[in-house]
C-alpha cells in the first residue's frame, strides 16, 4: 500500500513538470524570431509547428524545450545548407542553453558564444561543411562536434578548447598544438571522438577522462602518446571497428581508473606483453580479444597490472592460461576464450579476489572448497567432480543453477539440492571500530534476496551486511533451504542455563550462543579443559552447546565452565566434574603400585617400574651394601640391594670390567667374584638389568690391619684388629696421651638443643652439631640440600636425648640423632667394629629411614661441625696455656684414601677428640663407610661427613664419639703472667711426635680441599 501512493505522487509529480515544459505558449519575440530560422533555412518540422505561439512547445523534446515561455533547448534540421547560419540570428533567442544543428551549414563563429549568447553551454554542430578550429571557442559544458558521413580529417587544438568542459567528434578530428603552441589548456576534462591518431595531451593538463574511435586510417604509431599521460587520466577508452593492435604503451607506470578496448579483434603480439609496471586499475576491459591475440597459443599478457578491481576479455583464443596471473585481480571475467588449460586444483588466488567468471570454455578439472570465498562462474565448460556445498546448496536459484550449468558436475541438481543446519551455518559479528554489523559463516550464498528476515535488513556488499535491527537478536530465514536460524547480534554475553555431563560429552542449554563452532571457545576449569566440538558432536544453535574434553577425563570436583562467543564470554557456571574411571590391565598393579584409574595406569612405587608387559615388577634397582674381599687373591664379593625378581639382561662391571656373576640373582643378593686388586682404592661399580643400570662407588678389598691413633703414642697397645689403643697406666684418650701432673681442671658437658654437643672446660668451649644432610649422586655432585623442617626431642633417660626430623620436600623420610652420654669406660660393638669410650664421653647415633632419592644411584651424606672457641664471659679465664686453635685428622688405614676417621681440636691445652667409626648398617647389612673432611672452615671449624649409601630401609650409624681430654703441657691458672693468645697457626707447627703428626699436611689440605669441592660444593 505504501509502494502505491509513492508511485502515485511520482507520476503526479511528472505529468506536472511535463506541462510546465510542453503545455506553455512561447512569447511572441522568440515565436517570431523561431518562424523566421525555420522559414529561411526550412527546419520543415518546426515550419510546420508554429501555426501558434503553443504549438512548438508541443512538439516534445525531440525538436526542443520551452521553460517560462523561452526556448532552452532547440534541435534544429534545416533543409538548405547553402547558406551558413550566423551567431546573429540566434540572439533572439535569450534563454537558449543547448543547440543542436544537424546536418547544417553555419558559420564557425556560432562557437564563440560569449560574443551572442553566454547561456548557451551545450552545442552539437553536425555539419557536412568542415573546417579547422583554433579559435577560442565560448564558455561550454559540451561540444559535439562532426559528422560520420564525411571523409574530411578536421584539427583542433588545446587553445581553441580552453572554455569547453567536454568535447567530443563524430568524424575524424585530431588534436593539434595550432598557432597557440606554447598554451596549457588546464579547462576541459573530457575528451573523445573519431581520431587518426592518440590524442597528445601534452597541454591538455586536467583531462581525466580519454575516449578514442580509430578507423581504417588509424596510426598506430601515435600509441607512443600514451607514455605522456600524467596520472590526471584516470580513463582511457580505444573503440574501433577495425583490427588494431594492443597499445602496450599503457604500462608507463601510472595508475588508471578504467581502461577499455574494444576492435574487431587485436593483432598477435610479438612477445608476451608484461603491464606490471602499472600500479592499479580499476576496470580493465577488452570488448573482443580476436583469434590472434595470443602469444603461441598462450595468453598475451605475462604479468597484469599489480593489483586489479576488474578485470573483463571476451571473444578469444587463448587455450593456455597461466592461472597465477590473477591473484591478485579483485574480479576476473575471461569469457569465451577457448581456454583449455583445466581449473587450479584449489584457489590459488589472494583474499582479494571476490569474483572468477571463466564461463563459455573448454576447461576440465574439478572445483573444491578452497573456491567457496570466491563468487564462480563456470557454465559451458567440462568440469566434472561434486561441486561443494557452498554452491550446491543454491542450484535451485536461477543465478547459481545458470553459474554452474552446461558441465559435467556429479551432483548438478536445481530441484532436489537439499541442504541441512550442519551444512550452512551463519552468525553475525560486530565490528567495535566500524559499529558494523555483517553476516559471516558457511555456506551463505551470495543472493541477498534468499534471506528472509524478522527485524534486520541484510544488504550485499562486500559480503552481507545487517542493518536496521532492533533488539539483540534475529531470526534469519535461507528461504531457498527453509532453514530458519536465531541469530545473537553479537553485543550479548552467553548465557548458561545449565550442563549436563555424560562421560566426556557435555550438553550447554543457554542462549546467545552460535551455530558456527570455530567462534566459540568452551573452557572448563581454571587450567584449563578446552571442550572441542567433534565428528559426533551435534551442530550448536543459539540455545545449545555440545562438546567433548579430551578422553578419559581426569580431573575432577567443583569446577567453572564458560563459554565464549566471538569476544563475549559467559558468566562462570558451576558444576561437579566427574572422572572417568578406566581399569588398569593388573588391578592392583602387582602390589607394586596404585590404580590410576583416571587415565588407567598402573603408578608404580617409587623402587618399581613398568616395562612392557611387566606392571611394576621391574625394580628400579640399587646398592645398599656389600661385603670386601682379600686383596691379594680375590674373592667373593656379596653385592646387597634391591634386585626384585626380574633380571633380564644381568650384569655387573666394576671399573668397565665385567665381573663373573657366581649364582643367579636374588631380589636382594648378587654374588659376584673379583681378582685382586689393592687395598683402600674405591672402583666404580654398574648394575645392569632390563635395560636399566645403577651406578656407585665400592671399596672391594678389605683391610684387616687397622691402625690405631697416633700409634697409641707408645703409651699403650694398639689393637690391629679393631684399630683401638689400651693405654697404659697415667695415659688417656683414643691415642693415650700423657696425663698432666696437676689437678685437672672440670670439664663439662651438655647436650643442646640445636642438635649437637657443648663441652666447657674453664674460658674453652668445644661445640659440635649436626650439619645437614646432602644427597650426593654417582659422580660426587651435589644435588641437594635435605631442609629439616622441625626436630622434635626426646629425652630417653639422664644420659640420652633423640632429635626426631622431619622434611616437608621428602615426607616419608625420618630422620633420628642420638646422643648418649657415657659416664664410665664402656665397651661398644657395632657393625662388627668392637670399640670403647672413655668416661666423660659422648656417642652419637645418627638412623635415616624411608628417604626417596632423586636417583636410584644417589645417596646422602650426614654432615657434622665441630670448632673450639673462648667464652669471654667464663669466671675462670687462664691464659697460660696457647689459645691457638689446632685440628688434626688421621685415618684407621693409610692405606685407604679419602678416609679419616680420627680428627682432634685443640686449644688452652685442652683437646677434643673425635672418633668416626668405617662401618654402618644398611637395610639390616653392615658394610664398608667412608669418611670425608673438609679442612678447617673460615671460621675456625671443621666440618666432616659420613657416606650413607643408598639404603630402601633405613641406614644407622653408630658414631661418631666425641671427648674432651687435658694436655700433658696443660699450665694451671696462675702459674704463669698473662700472655695474649696468639695468632691461630696448623697442625704442621706442632713438633711431630707420633704418626699423625708425621703425615704431610700440605697434602692432607691438598685432598681435603678437593674432597670438599665434590661433596659439598
Amino acid at each position: 500500500m505504501k509502494l502505491n501512493i509513492f508511485y502515485l505522487f511520482v507520476i503526479i509529480l511528472t505529468l506536472s513538470n511535463f506541462n510546465k515544459i510542453l503545455g506553455e505558449d512561447l512569447n511572441q519575440a522568440e515565436f517570431n524570431c523561431l518562424f523566421s530560422l525555420a522559414n529561411k533555412y526550412q527546419d520543415i518540422t518546426i515550419l510546420n509547428s508554429l501555426n501558434t505561439p503553443s504549438t512548438f512547445c508541443s512538439l516534445g523534446t525531440k525538436y526542443g524545450v520551452c521553460i517560462n515561455g523561452s526556448v532552452t533547448d532547440l534541435t534544429f534540421r534545416p533543409t538548405i545548407i547553402n547558406v551558413a547560419i550566423e551567431p546573429d540570428e540566434l540572439k533572439c533567442l535569450p534563454f537558449l542553453g543547448s543547440l543542436s544543428l544537424i546536418n547544417a551549414n553555419a558559420n564557425p563563429s556560432i562557437l564563440q558564444t560569449n560574443s551572442y549568447n553566454t547561456k548557451l553551454k551545450k552545442i552539437k554542430l553536425t555539419s557536412y561543411v568542415p573546417f579547422n578550429i583554433d579559435f577560442e571557442i565560448g564558455n561550454l559544458d559540451s561540444f559535439d562536434w562532426g559528422n560520420n558521413q564525411t571523409t574530411h580529417t578536421s584539427t583542433i587544438t588545446p587553445f581553441a578548447l580552453k572554455n569547453v568542459k567536454s568535447f567530443y567528434s563524430s568524424t575524424n578530428v585530431n588534436l593539434i598544438q595550432g598557432t597557440n603552441t606554447d598554451y596549457v589548456n588546464n579547462y576541459t576534462t573530457l575528451y573523445g571522438g573519431y581520431s587518426d591518431n592518440m590524442p597528445d595531451l601534452i597541454n591538455m593538463i586536467k583531462v581525466s577522462s580519454v575516449s578514442i574511435r580509430p578507423g581504417s586510417t588509424f596510426n598506430e604509431t601515435s600509441f607512443i602518446n600514451l607514455y605522456g599521460y600524467s596520472k590526471t587520466v584516470k580513463s582511457i577508452s580505444i573503440s574501433s571497428s577495425v583490427t588494431i593492435r594492443f597499445p602496450y604503451e599503457l604500462a608507463s607506470g601510472i595508475p588508471r581508473d578504467t581502461v577499455y578496448i574494444s576492435a574487431d579483434g587485436l593483432k598477435a603480439p610479438s612477445s608476451l606483453i608484461d603491464l606490471s609496471n602499472i600500479p592499479y586499475i580499476s576496470m580493465f576491459q577488452i570488448l573482443k580479444m580476436g583469434q590472434d591475440f595470443n602469444y603461441q597459443g598462450n595468453f598475451p599478457f605475462s604479468k597484469l597490472p599489480l593489483k586489479c578491481g576488474n578485470i573483463q576479455f571476451f571473444k578469444g583464443n587463448t587455450p593456455n592460461v597461466n592461472w597465477k596471473i590473477f591473484e591478485n585481480v579483485t574480479g576476473t571475467m575471461l569469457q569465451d576464450l577457448k581456454i583449455t588449460t583445466p581449473f587450479p586444483s584449489s584457489n590459488p588466488f589472494s583474499p582479494l579476489v571476490t569474483s572468477f567468471d571463466v564461463s563459455q570454455n573448454q576447461i576440465t578439472g574439478q572445483v573444491d572448497e578452497s573456491w567457496c570465498s570466491v563468487l564462480l562462474i563456470v557454465n559451458k565448460n567440462l568440469l566434472t567432480g561434486k561441486i561443494p556445498n557452498c554452491f550446491y546448496c543454491y542450484l535451485n536459484l536461477q543465478s547459481t543453477g545458470y553459474n554452474f550449468g552446461q558441465n559435467n558436475f556429479d551432483n548438478y541438481n536445481t530441484t532436489n539440492n537439499k541442504c541441512g543446519y550442519d551444512i550452512i551455518v551463519p552468525y553475525i559479528n560486530y565490528n567495535k571500530t566500524s559499529t558494523l554489523l555483517t553476516l559471516r559463516g558457511k555456506n551463505l550464498g551470495w543472493e541477498q534476496n534468499n534471506f528472509k528476515t524478522s527485524t534486520c535488513i541484510i544488504v550485499k556488499s562486500d559480503g552481507f551486511i545487517v542493518v536496521g535491527c532492533t533488539g539483540t537478536y534475529t531470526n534469519v530465514t535461507f528461504v531457498n533451504q527453509n532453514l530458519n536460524f536465531t541469530l545473537s547480534l553479537d553485543r550479548t554475553e552467553p548465557i548458561i542455563n545449565n550442563v549436563i555431563q555424560s562421560n566426556n560429552t557435555f550438553i550447554i542449554s543457554g542462549s546467545y550462543f552460535a551455530y558456527e563452532p570455530s567462534i566459540i571457545n568452551v573452557t572448563i576449569g581454571e587450567s584449563p579443559l578446552k571442550c572441542e566440538f567433534t565428528n559426533s558432536s551435534k551442530s550448536p544453535t543459539f540455545y545449545s552447546i555440545q562438546c567433548d574434553i579430551e578422553y578419559p577425563v581426569i580431573e575432577y570436583g567443583l569446577k567453572n565452565l564458560r563459554v565464549q562467543v566471538n569476544s563475549l564470554v559467559s558468566k562462570p557456571y558451576e558444576f561437579n566434574l566427574d572422572y572417568t574411571k578406566i581399569p588398569c590391565p593388573i588391578s592392583d598393579c602387582n602390589g607394586n603400585g596404585i590404580c590410576n584409574d583416571h587415565i588407567g595406569v598402573c603408578e608404580c612405587f617409587n623402587d618399581w617400574k613398568t616395562i612392557d608387559d611387566d606392571i611394576c615388577t621391574v625394580a628400579i634397582h640399587y646398592l645398599s651394601a656389600y661385603s670386601q674381599t682379600s686383596d691379594i687373591e680375590g674373592g667373593i664379593i656379596n653385592l646387597y640391594g634391591f634386585f626384585g625378581d626380574v633380571h633380564n639382561g644381568y650384569k655387573v662391571l666394576i671399573d668397565g670390567i665385567q665381573c663373573g656373576v657366581e649364582v643367579l640373582p636374588t631380589s636382594t643378593v648378587y654374588t659376584i667374584s673379583v681378582g685382586s686388586g689393592k687395598i683402600g682404592t674405591n672402583s666404580s661399580i654398574e648394575i645392569i638389568q632390563n635395560g636399566l643400570s645403577f651406578h656407585g662407588t665400592i671399596y672391594p678389598y678389605e683391610n684387616l690391619i687397622k691402625e690405631c691413633p697416633s700409634n697409641c703414642n707408645n703409651n699403650g697397645q694398639c689393637n690391629t684388629t679393631t684399630g683401638e689403643c689400651t693405654c697404659n697406666t697415667g695415659f688417656i684418650g683414643v691415642d693415650c696421651i700423657q696425663l698432666t701432673n696437676y689437678t685437672l681442671p672440670n670439664i663439662t658437658s651438655s647436650i643442646v638443643s640445636n642438635v649437637g654437643l657443648l663441652f666447657k672446660s674453664e674460658q674453652t668451649v668445644f661445640i659440635t652439631s649436626f650439619y645437614s644432610f646432602i644427597e650426593i649422586d654417582y659422580t660426587g655432585t651435589k644435588t641437594k640440600a635435605v631442609t629439616i623442617d622441625s626436630w622434635k626431642t626426646e629425652i630417653i633417660n639422664n644420659q640420652a636425648v633423640k632429635y626426631i626430623g622431619s622434611s616437608s620436600s621428602n615426607s616419608g623420610a625420618v630422620f633420628e640423632i642420638t646422643f648418649l652420654k657415657v659416664p664410665k669406660n664402656q665397651q661398644f660393638s657395632f657393625a662388627g667394629n668392637e670399640f670403647n669410650i672413655g668416661a666423660g664421653g659422648i656417642k652419637m647415633s645418627i638412623s635415616v629411614s624411608n628417604y626417596t632419592y632423586s636417583n636410584q644411584s644417589n645417596y646422602l651424606i650426614a654432615a657434622m661441625q665441630a670448632k673450639a672457641e673462648s667464652d669471654p664471659s667464663s669466671p675462670i679465664q687462664n691464659k697460660c696455656n696457647n689459645g691457638t686453635i689446632v685440628i688434626t685428622s688421621q685415618s684407621n688405614s693409610n692405606l685407604t684414601l679419602n678416609n679419616y676417621n680420627y680428627f682432634t681440636i685443640s686449644k688452652d691445652s685442652k683437646r677434643l677428640s673425635i672418633r668416626l667409626q668405617d662401618k654402618l648398617i644398611s637395610d639390616s647389612q653392615p658394610t664398608f663407610m667412608v669418611n670425608q673432611l673438609n679442612f678447617k672452615q673460615p671460621d675456625q671449624s671443621l666440618l666432616f661427613g659420613m657416606s650413607l649409601p643408598h639404603c630402601g630401609k633405613q641406614c644407622s650409624i653408630d658414631g661418631p664419639d666425641f671427648i674432651v681430654t687435658i694436655e700433658s703441657d696443660y699450665k694451671i691458672l696462675n702459674s704463669c703472667s698473662p700472655k695474649p693468645t696468639s695468632k691461630p697457626i696448623s697442625s704442621s707447627e706442632e713438633q711431630p711426635s707420633s704418626s699423625l703428626k708425621q703425615q704431610s699436611l700440605i697434602s692432607s689440605i691438598l685432598i681435603i680441599i678437593l674432597i670438599s669441592l665434590i661433596i659439598l660444593n
